[in-house]
């Protein structure tokens, strides 16, 4: 496997690694899945310019990630609770 491909396959494996919310034990499915995005993306044609690795860190402690669809509970709307109103006290 040519190396520049092996770093970009890392590199993006490394990255779904970090955004898998269970990711022990995982190594061998993150390695294929970051190489199937990067055949699909055509790395034998661009493989000379390697894309640079995107810190996510900041969203994730912001816990902006999305939960996996699995994770998610069903609500209807009669479940749900109106939006609370901020009052402003009456001037007196």
């Amino acid at each position: 496997m040519d190396k520049e491909l092996e770093a970009r396959i890392r590199t993006r494996a490394y990255q779904i690694w970090e955004n898998d919310p269970s990711p022990e034990g995982k190594a061998d499915d993150h390695w294929e899945e970051a190489r199937r995005q990067i055949e699909a993306e055509g790395a034998a044609d661009d493989a000379a310019v390697p894309q640079e690795a995107t810190d996510q860190s900041a969203e994730r402690e912001r816990g902006s990630r999305l939960a996996p669809e699995e994770q998610l509970q069903e609500m209807s709307g009669d479940d749900m609770e109106p939006p609370k109103r901020a009052t402003r006290p009456r001037a007196g």
